[in-house]
């Protein structure tokens, strides 16, 4: 089945780069939907020609209007629409009649209200795509361009003033959240270029926001609000954008919970999906999520201003998962003890302090710690200098990628300000040495000469840290936007029946087999006889199955019996299999279940058990999860997911995310099995599934039995679509 062919980059440059604007519904009285966007134009410096359409005057706000937009005798860039939402169809025909290439939608009473208004905004839809208009809404606060003094919004929030101009872009598909996050950027002196508010998403959803941002050369950080997502593969698509062009993306993503997910569900018209699946599309690139509006801008505030590790290394070999080492250096030792413990939960190495640097340090203060945290203590009131070697010694020794100094309020001592200004401005000046962070009290000037100078600021410890781990992982994944691609072929797998809904579990294991992935040696018996001979080939014990389409939880009818001994109670387990099968079907109306005959299973000993499978995401796709196995399954829901098929990285990361790894460590006399081995094992299952294509529903494996040789699949379900 070939894949659709995807659709192009959004064009967004007339909706927020437009050279002339129209205002439908325009308003003489600037308090009002249609008055506010004049009087923000006017009163905030656009440059551009800013046309009012009111049928009934002919002056709006000291400016000529027009009754209509045919009236004004050229086309417009962009309209901005206050009219109630039973006239959408009429202006959207005026629109395309003038030219128009862009349009934001203010009105509300579309697909927010219900099935009436969903047909309207369907409509609104198709007659944007038709004539290629590139469409904002509806039920949308609108857009701006900071630098371009462009106001397509009717929020008053920008009269009360304007956050300074910067390189960060923020898109929300929420109003009322993007006016608050514009009012906060405001009051944290975080630079924006482009706002944007996406509304009911008829036309320009906010991956097509994220995607325009990627290439746009005034915009280096792109924050974003999100309460679902309905084109999974355009929004994985605008975060590969993104990755590639190394401008990093932090989310806030709201229904997380299942009461979040039924309101996120109901407002803006949005839909939501399961929060495990979008934190897999976001650790698959990159994206650095937010947990609360303080960490929303405060990631904001890093990744724009801070500069990132030129150096880092990676235990696992996944750029997006690497992280630089970083040295602590702290006149607290309570405080170093403090940031190391924060610094070991978001994995950041902490090698100790190299040995020329150390030797230094010690010779100077004899009792400082050498270690990592590199404790120069209280006595850099009495030798200051002592701290200030220390600082340039790990910046510029190579070993770390970042660095970050606990000062207290040092910053402020008249002694020791002058002498940290020459040494920030000295490493500020060199390319090569680890960018430096400092956590203490500083007076807002100081501050912002530090901050001028590439050193950023905080009064929190666990705050620095996390700096720290953003920055390295931005610089982790501009390297991995310039690497290579790494791809494998997938697996080619037996033709599957056309009217199948389902894989006996004989079917599944073959096709497992067949894609490389470790299965219990087992037959296929038609008879009692045949079961034993399969039996006495694997050799004792066996397990014996019902094999059938109809029937995929086999445990639940009687289905199965384990731990067959001899060819005796082979023949019996195959008697009452056969009979659980009857009994199934009489159950169900008499209807008879196709019984193909039974699985003989070698029994498989081990010590732990994995689950691993792959479901059809409705947004997203394929998604592989993997974590502990068996009953405990229910009990943990341990679970941790990618995209699929998976990379090796990602393979080796949801084992350590989700604990598995845990049972491959060797312990209590069983043999450690390599990580390795065990995520080459799971990318095989997600390559078979990715091989079955556009039929596949789920694939389960549980359990997977942990041995020395590795994990073996002991059972397999797979559904399918029609």
């Amino acid at each position: 089945m070939p894949r659709p062919t995807p659709e192009p980059t959004p064009d967004l440059s007339a909706l927020l780069r437009p050279r002339s604007i129209a205002v439908i519904g325009a308003s003489s009285q600037a308090e009002k939907v249609g008055g506010m966007p004049i009087r923000l134009l006017r009163e905030l410096g656009y440059g551009g020609r800013v046309y009012p359409v009111n049928t009934a005057s002919a002056e709006i706000q000291g400016l000529p209007a027009t009754p209509s937009l045919g009236a004004l005798g050229e086309p417009v860039d962009l309209a901005i629409v206050a009219v109630p939402a039973l006239a959408s169809a009429d202006v959207m025909a005026q629109l395309a009649a003038n030219g128009t290439r862009a349009a934001v939608f203010f009105t509300s009473g579309f697909a927010e209200v219900g099935e009436d208004g969903s047909r309207m905004q369907q409509a609104l839809a198709q007659q944007a795509r038709h004539h290629g208009i590139t469409l904002l809404g509806p039920n949308c606060l609108g857009a701006m361009n900071l630098r371009e003094r462009m106001f397509a919004t009717f929020s008053p929030i920008p009269l009360s003033g304007l956050p300074p101009l910067g390189d960060v872009g923020l898109v929300s598909q929420s109003g009322a959240f993007g006016a608050y996050a514009f009012a906060l950027a405001r009051e944290a002196g975080l630079g924006l270029s482009h706002w944007v508010t996406t509304g009911n998403e008829a036309g320009l959803q906010v991956a097509d926001v994220i995607e325009w941002l990627a290439q746009d050369d005034d915009t280096r950080v792109i924050l974003t609000y999100m309460e679902g997502c309905r084109d999974g593969e355009r929004l994985r698509r605008a975060l590969a954008a993104a990755r590639a062009a190394g401008k990093p993306v932090v989310v806030a993503k709201v229904g997380v919970t299942e009461a979040g997910a039924r309101s996120a569900q109901s407002h803006t018209a949005s839909l939501a999906g399961e929060d495990a699946v979008y934190q897999a599309v976001f650790d698959e690139y990159g994206v650095h999520r937010a947990d609360s509006l303080e960490a929303f801008f405060r990631l904001g505030y890093v990744l724009s201003r801070g500069r990132r590790p030129s150096r880092w290394h990676s235990a696992s070999g996944l750029a997006a998962d690497s992280v630089a080492p970083v040295a602590i250096v702290t006149v607290s030792g309570g405080v170093g003890i403090m940031m190391a413990d924060r610094a070991e939960q978001l994995g950041l190495p902490m090698p100790p302090m190299p040995a020329a640097p150390a030797q230094a340090l010690r010779g100077a203060i004899p009792f400082a710690s050498t270690a990592n945290p590199i404790d120069v203590t209280g006595q850099i009131v009495a030798q200051p200098r002592v701290l200030l070697d220390a600082l340039r010694d790990v910046a510029e020794c190579g070993e770390y990628g970042s660095v970050v100094a606990f000062l207290a309020a040092g910053a402020n001592a008249p002694a020791l300000w002058p002498e940290l200004q020459r040494t920030v401005a000295a490493l500020h000046e060199r390319a090569d040495s680890a960018p430096l962070l400092l956590c203490g009290l500083v007076a807002d000037d100081r501050r912002a000469w530090l901050e001028q100078h590439g050193c950023l600021v905080f009064r929190e410890p666990a705050h620095a840290m996390e700096a720290v781990a953003a920055l390295a992982r931005a610089a982790a994944q501009g390297f991995a936007a310039t690497a290579e691609p790494v791809t494998q072929p997938l697996p080619q797998l037996p033709r599957i029946a056309a009217d199948a809904n389902a894989l006996s579990e004989h079917e599944a294991m073959q096709l497992l087999a067949e894609a490389g992935v470790p299965v219990a040696p087992h037959g296929l018996a038609r008879d009692a006889d045949e079961a034993v001979r399969i039996a006495e080939r694997l050799g004792y014990p066996v397990a014996v199955k019902l094999c059938s389409r109809e029937i995929l939880h086999k445990s639940d009818v009687g289905g199965v019996v384990l731990n067959l001994h001899d060819a005796d109670a082979v023949r019996a387990a195959f008697a009452r299999v056969g009979d659980a099968a009857g009994r199934h079907a009489a159950r169900h109306g008499g209807v008879p279940v196709p019984f193909e005959g039974v699985v003989v299973a070698r029994m498989v000993r081990g010590w732990g058990e994995l689950m691993v499978g792959v479901r059809r995401d409705p947004v997203f796709g394929l998604v592989a999860l993997a974590g502990i196995g068996g009953t405990a399954v229910e009990v943990f829901r341990q679970m941790a997911f990618g995209l699929a098929p998976l990379s090796m990285p990602r393979a080796l990361a949801m084992l350590r995310e989700s604990r598995a790894e845990a049972l491959f460590a060797g312990h209590r006399g069983n043999p450690a099995v390599p990580l390795e081995q065990v995520a080459q094992v799971l990318v095989r299952v997600s390559q078979a599934a990715a091989a079955i294509g556009p039929r596949l529903d789920t694939l389960e494996i549980n359990p997977f039995i942990v041995t020395a040789a590795g994990p073996v699949a002991a059972d397999a379900v797979i559904t399918l679509r029609p």
